[in-house]
């Protein structure tokens, strides 16, 4: 059996680098797409004429067994034989786990790298089956295993916490979440909150930044879609405000859940903000005008227009929460025209409506509106049912929107 002599300089390299807990370069040499990974494949290339020999290569260690993988994932990768990249690539992220749990906090940086290549050639995998009408299925997999590697993080039991791989707990969470939202798991996503809270882990505060601002985006997502809009509003402003100031599609990709319950809460976006982020101004720009001028109609035409992309961005029951703005600036209006009078009867405000262009209300319908508007604090009074009309409050009738939570 043929000894390449360069992937044996290689595999010693590996070892070379974990012998010296180095694990920043390490991690730089593992990736997929290195350049040392290319000068390797390029050497044994013009040695072999081929990269078969990776093939035949004996291993006598987990470094030696993790390097072959790599080496044949990284060839495999750059013929575009995806399938067989991700089978290399998962084989050698498993072998990395076995010593993984003896290592301390200097090798997160490589499970990082091992579990962000898997993902990536997971993807490309499922995407070449399916090109071909095959079952896929790889990316599943591979976040199994990606969840073995957050697992011996959150449960270090290192009694140095400077050593510790609880470290790596967050940066492994974040890696799960994006692959559980891209499969709609969202179970497992609050699961693996409920997990983080009551594991013994530092200080969410004592992580990097891009720790803690990435987790609170996906936690304020979550509550987001759990319509626990005060708890979404914090994570998501944190998120937002500590984001990296030109990461633009992070920041749209936060906008776009934080906006509309900003929106709820009468604080329409700013034109700089809608000026600097123009898919946000496309999604919610007319629908603030809207909602502020109290023109109800025009807002029931744009949620109706732009109704199934709500749906798809999960945030078209926030949306509909602000159409009480819009009510309430209408009712507001027909208080101002009719003399600010604090007794309005139904009809007459079923008739405001109606000047409006909203035909369809009846008095019992407008009863309902009122009585939910009351309640969520959007007017102050109170209904009576049997006089058929609203007792508005004598003092601030219509209180400031930004004081409604």
């Amino acid at each position: 059996m043929a000894v390449c002599q360069r992937l044996v300089q290689a595999q010693h390299k590996f070892k070379t680098l974990s012998n010296a807990n180095n694990g920043a370069e390490l991690a730089q040499v593992i990736q997929l797409s290195s350049l040392y990974t290319d000068r390797v494949l390029e050497d044994i290339h013009k040695e072999y004429g081929s990269w078969d020999v990776l093939e035949m290569q004996p291993t006598r260690g987990v470094w030696d067994e993790i390097a072959v993988a790599h080496f044949q994932a990284a060839a495999a990768y750059r013929l575009r034989s995806f399938v067989d990249a991700y089978t290399c690539q998962l084989s050698s992220f498993n072998a990395f786990l076995r010593i993984f749990r003896n290592m301390t906090q200097w090798s997160l940086p490589v499970l990082y790298t091992l579990s962000r290549d898997l993902c990536d050639v997971a993807q490309r995998a499922d995407n070449q089956l399916a090109a071909s009408s095959s079952q896929g299925g790889k990316l599943e997999e591979a976040t199994r295993a990606i969840n073995q590697g957050f697992s011996l993080c959150m449960t270090d039991r290192e009694p140095l916490l400077g050593k510790s791989r609880k470290w790596g707990t967050f940066r492994m969470a974040n890696i799960l979440f994006a692959l559980y939202v891209r499969h709609k798991a969202y179970n497992l996503c609050d699961s693996m909150i409920r997990a983080l809270k009551a594991s013994e882990l530092p200080p969410l505060e004592e992580f990097p930044m891009s720790d803690q601002v990435t987790f609170r985006y996906y936690r304020g997502m979550l509550a987001f879609r759990n319509e626990k809009y005060t708890a979404a509003k914090e994570d998501l402003l944190f998120a937002l405000e500590h984001c990296f100031r030109d990461s633009y599609n992070n920041k749209t990709r936060i906008l776009v859940c934080l906006t509309p319950i900003m929106m709820a809460e009468g604080r329409a976006p700013h034109s700089r903000l809608l000026r600097r982020y123009p898919p946000i101004k496309a999604m919610y720009g007319e629908l603030a005008k809207a909602a502020k001028a109290g023109n109800l109609r025009r807002f029931d035409e744009l949620l109706q227009e732009k109704e199934q992309l709500f749906v798809n961005t999960g945030t078209f029951i926030a949306v509909e929460r602000v159409r009480k703005v819009a009510i309430r600036q209408l009712l507001r209006k027909i208080y101002v025209i009719t003399g600010q009078n604090s007794r309005m009867s139904f009809q007459m405000l079923c008739d405001g409506f109606a000047a409006a262009g909203i035909t369809d209300i009846d008095i019992p319908e407008m009863e309902s509106v009122l009585a939910d508007l009351v309640f969520c604090g959007y007017i102050k009074g109170y209904l009576s049912h049997d006089h058929g009309i609203a007792v508005l409050s004598k003092l601030q009738p219509f209180p400031p929107l930004v004081s409604i939570a």
